[in-house]
């Protein structure tokens, strides 16, 4: 997924995410998933998941701890399993036939309990595939603080026009829709006023004299670092591998450099790498650089 083309809707209030996934359904969309750092009540009902199998896993697992403690107690307390040649335990005089049973309840109750956790807890990573060491699918930071993001795929504009689609988040509370490219850069939505001014900027070109002069001052400001030091640049929301390496080519390796960003030098790099004008600054690549500092 980490690869996956989606546009996503930026969400501050679950509520608003529940009616926005119930609208773009009744439109026809498939909603290709919902990140949310809390639970949102009746949300995988209207995206149209399917009920889990795990309940189905916990019951086998369940029966299986159950009827295990029946077979230990049977075997270690009575003297009905001959062929295991057991030794009976009398304990408190209890009776050595299955008219015990009554006192074999605490066990077997404990032991359905045991292998019903257990087992669904296994069967929940095994069926999850979150074994150690994967990397974790995060499409945005903040989707584990305090935002929602609701993803679909752009095969869905199909059903419905982009302006329709960006018009349903809109009206339904979406602070922010975003495009999320094959690179897993986040680039913000097209709309009209961003498309103008990155179009422009992409139409500058800078000389040779007006390139050295930028990066004079991105020097000046940022200071110097080297490969051998570099900081994995990806971690910004909004820098992917190709960006990275735009960054990289401009002198830019770690955070501490981002961090020290100003104005000046921001529009620098933007005129340098033909980025989207006023991005740096709605990302906020100053904060999140000194978060990852620390």
């Amino acid at each position: 997924m980490l690869d996956k083309q989606l546009i996503v809707g930026v969400y501050d209030d679950g509520d608003n995410l529940l009616s926005a996934v119930k609208k773009l359904r009744k439109k026809g969309v498939e909603i290709f998933d919902c990140y949310t750092p809390y639970p949102v009540h009746h949300l995988d009902v209207e995206m149209g998941v399917k009920r889990s199998n795990l309940t189905v896993g916990a019951f086998l697992c369940g029966m299986m701890g159950f009827f295990s403690g029946l077979l230990l107690q049977f075997y270690m307390m009575t003297n009905h399993l001959h062929t295991f040649k057991s030794w009976p335990m009398i304990i408190g005089g209890k009776p050595q036939d299955y008219t015990m049973v009554p006192s074999m309840v605490p066990v077997t109750f404990e032991l359905t309990i045991l292998f019903t956790a257990f087992g669904i807890g296994i069967l929940f990573f095994a069926k999850s595939k979150m074994i150690h060491g994967k990397i974790a699918e995060i499409i945005d930071p903040r989707q584990t603080d305090d935002l929602l993001f609701l993803a679909v795929e752009p095969e869905e504009l199909s059903k419905i026009s982009r302006s329709e689609l960006d018009s349903v988040m809109n009206e339904n509370g979406a602070i922010e829709i975003r495009e999320r490219n094959m690179d897993g850069v986040e680039v913000p939505a097209k709309v009209e006023e961003r498309v103008e001014k990155a179009e422009k900027a992409e139409e500058v070109e800078l000389s040779q004299e007006e390139q050295t002069e930028r990066l004079s001052l991105i020097k000046s400001v940022l200071g110097e670092a080297s490969v051998e030091g570099k900081d994995d640049l990806k971690k910004i929301s909004g820098v992917g591998p190709v960006y990275e390496e735009k960054l990289n080519s401009i002198g830019i390796y770690t955070f501490e450099q981002v961090s020290k960003l100003t104005p000046e030098s921001i529009k620098a790099i933007e005129e340098l790498t033909k980025y989207f004008p006023g991005r740096i600054e709605r990302e906020d690549w100053i904060g999140q650089a000194k978060n990852l500092m620390g």
